[in-house]
């Protein structure tokens, strides 16, 4: 079961049509303005959550889904954090997230973190734009050219992650340690069909970029 949450920062709309149009999602979860986008998008949620802040909560009334939930703006979770909660709930097994990146750099960076909460239940998730896919990294990991998402690939660590190595990559490396304070693996590319990336030990962020 995959699904597919709407959330409150930038999208561009025409890009998540054509992503929706080419991509199967049993379950739509809208988290707060996630509503908003999924009226310029023609769809109706299966899940509506959040504390409507940054949407008007007579939306909500135009909607007869049967899953909506109003939280206080005084809360513990972020409305991404909620939605993720909710997926993880329903048992899905993979989630790609639209409406992650935006001005609001904290949220930014907290909903990478929602990446690794979703990983710790069991859940792969996805955030996308028009510019990037952001995944934890599986291990090993492999990326197909033909299914690349961008022209760079870059590795992000959390902290240090020991034993990388990289196959099939214009910069291959060979049991070396990825800092992040080191921008090694910023703006990789692939030159074989297929990239392969292993590591040992660590937190792994795989971003496929255009700019």
């Amino acid at each position: 079961m995959g699904g597919l949450i709407l959330t409150g920062g930038s999208l561009e709309i025409e890009f998540a049509k054509e992503y929706i149009r080419t991509h199967a999602f049993d379950t739509v979860i809208a988290a707060d303005k996630g509503l908003c986008y999924a009226r310029e998008l023609g769809i109706t949620p299966d899940v509506i959550l959040g504390d409507f802040d940054s949407c008007d909560k007579s939306y909500l009334d135009s909607y007869s889904t049967k899953d909506k939930t109003l939280f206080p703006c005084e809360k513990d979770d972020t409305d991404t954090g909620l939605a993720l909660k909710k997926a993880c709930d329903m048992k899905l097994d993979h989630v790609t997230i639209l409406g992650a990146i935006g001005t609001r750099m904290d949220h930014v960076l907290g909903n990478l973190g929602q990446l690794l909460y979703a990983r710790e239940h069991g859940m792969k998730a996805l955030i996308v734009d028009n510019h990037n896919r952001i995944q934890l990294a599986q291990n090993p990991m492999k990326i197909r050219k033909q299914e690349q998402f961008g022209t760079y690939i870059s590795l992000l660590p959390i902290g240090d992650v020991t034993g990388v190595t990289l196959s099939g990559f214009k910069y291959p490396l060979h049991d070396d340690t990825l800092k992040f304070q080191i921008t090694w693996g910023i703006s990789n590319e692939l030159i074989e069909d297929e990239g392969v990336i292993s590591y040992k030990d660590g937190i792994l962020f795989i971003m496929e970029t255009r700019d």
